[in-house]
């Protein structure tokens, strides 16, 4: 189970990476989550063959992580401005490049899995030795193009359609709903820290990771979660929600942020959307008799009413972040 914490202002920049770099160490890696995907199931006996004897080495490398995650998988992606980002292979290898080969050494976490080699290059990424932050970037390379390259075109085109999924469902519900439909093992949780810096939040979907989410700060500190993507021909049933089908997932989800008052930018924040949908979705439930709008000094302020959290209180939600 990941819990993810998050401000109000980094829901207003999530970001979407279709990582090639992050697909193959995933690919690679030998774990539990890996093993789980019918992609990875039915592309790594073919790829692992035309794995060379310069490249074979990073195997151990990459498996070297817990065993369950690559645990420096988030340093292998990166988000480059609004939206949507798409990197080249080779693009993402800079990023890599710049990061300080301690940091890569300290996050591959020791496991029974041992070799020589890979002790070797540990310990020099331990030391800051450029030389084995290169041999790794090399190694990659090499790796890449022996496995996945043949594959990637096909791989990101099923990432894109995921991302237009989830973009959808923003336009529809907005950030926060979307989040918290990712995926059960995630749990979102508000930050304490109104003031804090937003650096936003990076999504970056997965085909070769098919039984949990993964979480962790990439290489600037922003916070990256790996997620299994949506299979449009074996969904995951939602849990029933019955507050949801009553009012629409929108408001339920508008209803449910207001066990805590806020105001109408505020709430807006709160839940990734914008301040009209949300002067929108307030009064429709204040028509409803579920919230009430009382002046602030410039703003308003929205609460529910006695009905409104009763109805709250009878469907909580499971998973849904919020305060009260």
């Amino acid at each position: 189970m990941e819990t993810i914490d998050y401000g109000p202002g980094d829901l207003g920049r999530v970001r979407f990476v279709v990582s090639p770099l992050g697909h193959l160490i995933h690919g690679v890696h030998d774990g539990p989550c890996s093993r789980q995907s019918p992609w990875r199931q039915r592309w790594w006996p073919k790829a692992r063959r035309q794995v060379s004897l310069g490249s074979a080495k990073l195997v151990p490398l990459i498996n070297r992580a817990h065993p369950d995650a690559p645990a420096f998988l988030p340093l292998a992606i990166a988000g480059d401005g609004e939206g949507a980002a798409s990197p080249t292979f080779e693009q993402e290898l800079d990023q890599l490049r710049a990061t300080p080969p301690h940091l890569l050494g300290y996050r591959l976490a020791t496991t029974p899995v041992r070799t020589d080699e890979a002790d070797r290059l540990i310990r020099g990424l331990r030391n800051q030795e450029d030389a084995s932050l290169r041999a790794v970037v090399d190694g990659l390379l090499a790796l890449y193009r022996a496995t996945l390259m043949p594959d990637w075109p096909t791989v990101a085109e099923r990432l894109q359609r995921d991302i237009s999924l989830r973009r959808r469902q923003i336009q529809r519900h907005g950030t926060l709903p979307m989040l918290t439909n990712l995926h059960p093992d995630i749990t979102w949780r508000p930050g304490t820290d109104p003031a804090g810096p937003a650096r936003g939040l990076i999504l970056a979907p997965c085909l070769f990771g098919q039984q949990r989410a993964h979480g962790g700060p990439g290489a600037d500190g922003t916070q990256v979660v790996i997620y299994p993507t949506a299979d449009p021909d074996e969904a995951r049933p939602a849990p029933e929600d019955h507050l949801a089908a009553l009012l629409g997932a929108g408001r339920a989800a508008v209803l449910r942020s207001l066990r805590s008052p806020a105001s109408t930018s505020g709430l807006a924040a709160r839940l990734g959307i914008t301040a009209p949908m949300a002067s929108t979705h307030t009064a429709l439930l204040r028509n409803a008799g579920l919230v009430t709008t009382a002046r602030d000094g410039k703003s308003v302020r929205h609460e529910l009413t006695a009905v409104g959290r009763e109805l709250v209180e009878l469907n909580p939600g499971e998973g849904w972040p919020g305060a009260g």
